[in-house]
């Protein structure tokens, strides 16, 4: 059975709808407006509206904006979701580190390389803002247009935007938009990514991704930086563990990691990592919580430093790129740098979130050489293994 994506929007309750939720066919094609991208399971309508609700309460509100805001629901059909998202890593050049690598091929069918409900989400909201009749229109008014629709997204919402930025330069092509224009078309789909389940740094548009290394559910690529992360937090939970049965042998033997927020650009997908968000769960040998991953709101309850850290540049960023999608008029009005988009309404506020960003900027660099130190001591290892075996 084919896949299909449906579009909701969050409007006023009334006694006809009393959960304030109605599907749209179609998203105006000149409307400012936030589009959420949910993660694998928004296949019912109350989990759309749940997205919804918190952008319209937690962001809308507070900034005195009255927007619409929209929330899309999956029929995956018989689409595999995991193993379409696994596809997508793999023609990146990339390997999902959970993934069941021999069955890829052989349970990739068309709903797992190219899903049905991509294209539904074009139709729905890119094309009537980057076409009219089908045919191209002015370059600048595409960028314009497309830059009014802020997306957020949650886990396959990372995916689901990947996947869409594809269909996007297909359709443009087909249009006759050049290579240029594409480009620049492109980069105004902006994707506040939470906890995103695609490869990172592969897009060509402006996706920023807020993520904690704890998260247990994430899908995340088998490569040297996922192998260190995780290789120094398995040594955080035997050095948690050597404390609880206070063996000092263990505990001189593994040493904390900690982990300080970073800030991760370019090929690593712009992307503003921290160690954890919430107090650990202890559950079986392994210290998580499912938090990390599933809680999307920005109101920061019960978070440590550093979730109320992530969670505050996350708002923050989300409610300078809706403030830029409403100032665009008759002109197109480009979205500020970073540097700009991290600073909040608080004047008081302003140097130190600078500083903490260029901070988080200056950590992500001494994470990256850790993880190349590592990778290389891996590399050596190997080759002196492989010696001595002969």
């Amino acid at each position: 059975m084919t896949s299909h994506l449906y579009v909701y929007q969050r409007t006023e309750k009334t006694e006809a709808n009393p959960f304030g939720f109605v599907e749209r066919k179609q998203i105006p094609a000149d409307e400012a407006c936030v589009v959420y991208l949910g993660g694998d399971g928004t296949e019912k309508e109350k989990a759309a509206n749940g997205y919804a609700k918190i952008i319209k309460n937690e962001i809308l509100a507070p900034m005195n904006i009255d927007m619409p805001v929209y929330s899309v629901r999956y029929d995956f059909g018989d689409g595999k979701k995991g193993y379409a998202r696994q596809s997508l890593f793999k023609k990146y050049g990339m390997v999902m580190s959970s993934q069941k690598r021999a069955k890829i091929d052989e349970n990739s069918g068309p709903e797992e390389l190219n899903p049905q409900y991509i294209e539904d989400l074009y139709h729905k909201v890119i094309e009537p803002r980057i076409s009219q009749d089908g045919k191209k229109i002015d370059a600048e008014e595409a960028m314009r247009r497309l830059r009014k629709v802020t997306f957020v997204a949650h886990c396959h919402g990372g995916f689901v935007a990947v996947k869409l930025e594809e269909l996007m330069q297909q359709k443009m092509a087909e249009l006759g938009y050049s290579g240029k224009e594409r480009n620049q078309i492109q980069q105004q789909m902006t994707v506040i990514a939470h906890a995103p389940g695609c490869p990172l740094g592969v897009a060509k548009s402006n996706i920023i991704s807020f993520m904690s290394a704890y998260d247990p559910k994430i899908p995340k690529p088998l490569n040297y930086f996922t192998d260190y992360i995780d290789k120094r937090l398995r040594e955080n939970s035997m050095r948690y563990y050597a404390e609880e049965d206070k063996n000092q042998e263990k505990i001189e033997k593994y040493r904390w990691f900690d982990l300080k927020p970073s800030f991760l650009s370019g090929k690593m997908g712009n992307m503003f990592l921290v160690k954890q968000r919430f107090p650990f769960m202890d559950v079986g040998p392994a210290m998580c919580n499912e938090s990390e991953h599933d809680v999307v709101n920005y109101q920061g309850n019960n978070q440590l430093n550093y979730g109320q850290l992530l969670t505050h540049f996350s708002k923050t960023i989300l409610s300078n790129v809706i403030k830029n999608s409403l100032q665009q008029d008759e002109k197109f009005t480009p979205l500020p740098p970073l540097e700009e988009l991290i600073l909040s309404d608080d004047k008081n506020m302003n140097i130190k979130e600078a500083s903490a960003f260029e901070k988080m900027k200056a950590n992500g660099e001494a994470l990256t050489k850790e993880v190349y130190d590592f990778a290389r001591k891996c590399n050596l290892d190997y080759l002196a293994q492989k010696r001595q075996n002969g």
